[in-house]
C-alpha cells in the first residue's frame, strides 16, 4: 500500500471504525462515485455497523451521479435523511415516496454549478475512494464524476485507497476542471479519445482527516442477458442506422452514448455483429458489453466517467492492445457537457417509463407521482446530440400498461429533444413532423396492437377540441384512473 501513497501522509492512516467516526448526526456527508463505479466501501458498511448498533444517525448524502450499491447499503438501516442527485435503489426510492426521505432530483449537467454555489448546503465531509495519493493529487479508482467538485467543497476528506482496484486503470483518467462562468473557456476536446487534463485530481490536501486502506473489490455484476422483445427493439433501431448512415458515411456513426440494462445490452451484441466499424462511445458509464467491443477491435474509442468494475472487466482491461489510448475516464461534467455532446453529434440512446404519443417521456416517476430512479443526464444528452433516440417496449406488465399513452403523467424530457422512437413494433422517424403527424407516426409505428385503437381513439377526440398540440386532459388521465381501478389501461 506505501507505493500508492507519499510518505507524508502516512500519519492519517487510521482504522475504518476511527475514521467513520468523524461522520455524526445531521451531517451533510458526500461520496464519492459515478454510474456505479468508484464508491467507498469501508466507512458506508461501518456507518451501517453503527447505526444498527443503537446510534442515532442520519445523513444528507451527496454523490456525483447514481450509486446503487451506496443506496441499498444504506437505506434499509435508514441512514439517509435527504438524497442528491438521485435515486437508485427501491428501498431508498420507498422512503422518498413515504416522505420520510427528502429527494432532490437533480440533471447531471446542473450539479457543478450547484454545487459551486453551495446550494445543497455545506459539505462536512466527502468519503472518497483512490487508487493513489500523490505529491500531484488523487488517482481516482474506477470514475472521476465529481470527485473534485466535492472535494473543493467539503471541510474534511477521508480517503479510501482501495488496494483491490486494478493498477491499470492508472493513467487511464483524464480530469479537466474549466474554470466557473464568466470565465469559462471552450473544452479542448474534439475526439472520445483526446487527453486534455491530467491523471489525478489536485486537491487542498491539509483537508484530509483520515487514510484508511481498503482490499474490496468492486465486483459489480451487471445482467448480461436480453429479452427477445429488446432484440426486437435493438433489430429496428439497426434497420434504422443502417438507412441513416451506411450510405452516407460508409458505415461510421457518430459517438454513441448508450446505458444499462436489456435493452443497452442487446444493442451493444448487435453492434458487435453488425457492419459498422471504429465504434466510439460516450456515455456516463460502461458495461461488460461495451468494454468487449474494444477488446474485438469494433469499437476504437470510449469516453467516460465511470466503469462497472469486476472480475470479468478487470481481466478485459488487461487483454486490450493499447488500452489507455483507447479507454479514457473523464470528470462527468466533461461527458455531460452540452459543448462536447453537441461537438461530438452524439447518438443519443435514452430509454423511459413511458411516452405519449407526441414524443414526450418520462423517464423517472410511476403514474407521475412515485420516483423509482431519477433524471440523470439523458435529458441533456436528448437536447443536444446530434441525433436523439428513444427506445422503449411498447407494453410493460404483461400488456396491462401501455407505454405509450396519451399524456405522460411526468416529464423528463420534451418531445422538442426527440428524433426517433422505436419499440418492438417499428420505428418513428419525428424529424421535420408537425405535432398532429408526430402523433400519427408514433401510433402507427411504435404503439402495440393491443392499445392502437385506444390511442386513435384518444386522437380522434382531442383533435376535435382543436388546437396546435391537441389534448384531452381528462380522457388522458382516465387510463391511469383506470389501471389504478382494474390493473389495466385496457377500456
Amino acid at each position: 500500500m506505501n507505493d500508492r501513497m507519499f510518505a507524508s501522509l502516512n500519519n492519517r492512516i487510521t482504522s475504518v471504525a476511527k475514521a467513520s467516526e468523524v461522520i455524526s448526526d445531521g451531517m451533510t456527508v458526500a461520496m464519492s462515485g459515478y454510474a456505479m463505479a468508484g464508491f467507498p466501501k469501508a466507512i458506508p458498511e461501518q456507518l451501517v455497523r453503527r447505526k444498527n448498533k443503537g446510534l442515532k444517525l442520519k445523513i444528507n448524502l451527496i454523490t456525483g451521479a447514481n450509486v446503487p450499491w451506496l443506496d441499498e447499503l444504506l437505506a434499509p438501516s435508514e441512514i439517509i435523511a435527504r438524497r442528491v442527485p438521485m435515486c437508485a435503489s427501491k428501498a431508498l426510492s420507498s422512503q422518498v415516496n413515504s416522505g420520510s426521505v427528502r429527494y432532490v432530483e437533480q440533471q447531471m449537467c446542473k450539479m457543478p454549478r450547484l454545487l459551486r454555489s453551495r446550494s445543497f448546503g455545506k459539505i462536512d465531509v466527502l468519503v472518497v475512494e483512490a487508487l493513489a495519493v500523490t505529491e500531484e493529487g488523487l488517482v481516482p479508482t474506477t470514475s472521476v464524476g465529481l470527485t473534485h467538485f466535492l472535494m473543493d467543497q467539503a471541510n474534511e476528506i477521508i480517503i479510501e485507497v482501495n488496494s483491490a482496484q486494478p493498477d491499470i486503470l492508472i493513467g487511464m483518467h483524464d480530469v479537466y476542471i474549466q474554470r466557473p462562468a464568466p470565465d469559462t473557456e471552450p473544452i479542448p476536446l474534439t475526439s472520445c479519445t483526446d487527453r486534455i487534463g491530467s491523471a489525478f485530481i489536485p486537491f487542498d490536501m491539509s483537508k484530509i482527516k483520515y487514510i484508511v486502506e481498503t482490499d474490496t473489490p468492486e465486483n459489480i455484476e451487471e445482467p448480461t442477458t436480453f429479452t427477445p422483445e429488446s432484440r426486437k427493439i435493438a433489430e429496428n433501431l439497426f434497420n434504422f442506422l443502417r438507412i441513416e448512415f451506411q450510405t452516407s458515411s460508409g458505415g461510421k456513426i457518430p459517438p454513441v452514448q448508450l446505458g444499462f440494462g436489456t435493452i443497452a445490452n442487446a444493442i451493444a451484441e448487435m453492434f458487435q455483429s453488425s457492419e459498422f466499424r471504429d465504434l466510439q462511445f460516450h456515455c456516463g458509464g460502461v458495461s461488460d458489453k461495451v468494454l468487449e467491443l474494444l477488446l474485438s477491435g469494433k469499437a476504437c474509442g470510449i469516453s467516460t466517467s465511470g466503469i462497472s468494475m469486476n472480475e470479468n472487466m478487470g481481466k478485459m482491461l488487461e487483454q486490450i492492445p493499447d488500452v489507455h489510448k483507447k479507454l479514457v475516464l473523464r470528470n462527468g461534467d466533461i461527458i455531460n457537457n452540452s459543448e462536447i455532446i453537441g461537438r461530438l453529434g452524439v447518438l443519443a440512446l435514452n430509454t423511459g417509463i413511458e411516452i405519449d404519443i407526441y414524443g414526450n417521456v418520462n423517464s423517472s416517476h410511476i403514474g407521475g407521482t412515485r420516483v423509482v430512479y431519477g433524471i440523470g443526464g439523458g435529458a441533456n444528452f436528448a437536447q443536444n446530440a446530434g441525433l436523439s433516440v428513444v427506445v422503449i417496449p411498447s407494453m410493460s406488465k404483461g400488456g396491462a400498461i401501455s407505454n405509450i399513452v396519451p399524456m405522460v403523467s411526468h416529464q423528463d424530457i420534451c418531445e422538442h429533444d426527440i428524433d426517433l422512437v422505436i419499440t418492438e413494433n417499428g420505428y418513428a422517424d419525428l424529424r421535420g413532423l408537425d405535432e398532429l403527424e408526430r402523433a400519427e407516426a408514433i401510433i402507427v409505428n411504435c404503439a402495440a396492437e393491443d392499445y392502437k385503437q385506444q390511442l386513435y381513439d384518444y386522437f380522434s377526440a382531442s383533435k376535435k377540441l382543436g388546437g396546435h398540440h391537441p389534448q384531452h386532459p381528462s380522457m388522458a388521465f382516465a387510463w391511469y384512473s383506470r389501471l389504478k381501478e382494474t390493473g389495466t389501461m385496457h377500456e
